[in-house]
């Protein structure tokens, strides 16, 4: 790509990112599934747009592995003590 310039989103404002998903995604956080992915889906749009601009692609595609961390949310909530009660 030479003479071409490309627009990046720092690494200091990934971190930034990284770490606002990490707090919505502590599975000790007392917030409902629904409630917590609402959350997310503002944050996550909140970035796009602010650097829809620039090649972030690769970048969000990572992060959208990393959430995997929801299963331990839901894997947290589902071996609460009432919810292993059988009736």
């Amino acid at each position: 790509m030479k003479g071409k310039y490309q627009l990046v989103a720092k690494r200091i404002v990934r971190g930034i990112l990284k770490r606002k998903l990490k707090q919505l995604t502590k599975k000790t956080k007392p917030y409902g599934l629904e409630e917590r992915l609402k959350k997310l889906a503002e944050v996550w749009r909140g970035w796009v747009n602010n650097y829809r601009l620039a090649s972030i692609t690769a970048k969000l595609k990572s992060l959208d592995e990393w959430l995997n961390r929801l299963r331990y949310c839901i894997w947290h909530d589902w071996k609460k003590p009432e919810r292993k009660r059988k009736t």
